[in-house]
């Protein structure tokens, strides 16, 4: 089966989503996309929507290569009319869908849905770093610091930030008032906020692919 990279887009709202997938068929073109915002977007709108197909491969590492041109391409972290939340790299979407964790409360291990599940064993993870309250904080304070981000660039755009009293030693001169130094405070906000919320990112990922060869 070839590596598929797909364009979603929804005919209602128009919000565009980059994903991946192998199937073939008729699970090729129910597939609808899994990326949570894309997928509550969906919830939401509903499901109308239309998928091109960009590129496609046997070779996995032509495919990632191609993958993350297009994300950054298409800035489709950064962009709002893109639902993606990450670079597409060809690890998520359908990629393990035949696949599935089973665990026996102490090691965890990972089998092709069809498989039996042994016996003393069940679906799931103990190793999951969701069942890590060290990790739960962490990921609280990732989105708290992406929630005030956003907080900040609405206030900004919607100028509830430049109601400001004028400092007393500068009055009206304060270079805090103009334009160009608000922008510039604005910007350099966002951009720490950016930086804890990836630092966070890059930290649960390295946490969850160390945990996730446990067999």
């Amino acid at each position: 089966m070839k590596h598929k990279l797909m364009i979603k887009t929804h005919n209602k709202t128009n919000l565009k989503y980059l994903c991946y997938t192998r199937s073939e068929g008729e699970k090729y073109s129910s597939y609808k996309g899994s990326g949570k915002y894309w997928k509550k977007h969906l919830k939401k709108y509903g499901d109308d929507i239309t998928t091109e197909l960009i590129f496609e491969t046997e070779d996995k590492e032509r495919f990632v290569a191609e993958a993350r041109k297009k994300s950054i391409e298409f800035n489709i972290v950064e962009s709002e009319d893109w639902a993606n939340l990450k670079l597409e790299e060809g690890d998520g979407g359908d990629t393990v869908s035949n696949k599935m964790w089973v665990t026996d409360g102490t090691f965890d291990k990972y089998i092709n849905k069809d498989d039996e599940i042994p016996q003393g064993w069940k679906r799931g993870r103990s190793k999951c770093v969701f069942n890590d309250k060290e990790k739960q904080r962490e990921f609280g304070a990732m989105a708290d610091i992406e929630k005030r981000g956003k907080k900040i660039k609405e206030a900004w755009d919607a100028g509830k930030m430049d109601h400001r009293k004028p400092n007393p030693k500068y009055g009206d001169d304060n270079p805090s008032r103009r334009p160009e130094v608000r922008e510039k405070i604005r910007k350099a906000a966002l951009k720490e906020s950016h930086i804890r919320s990836e630092r966070m990112k890059k930290n649960r990922v390295w946490e969850y692919s160390s945990r996730g060869h446990d067999k």
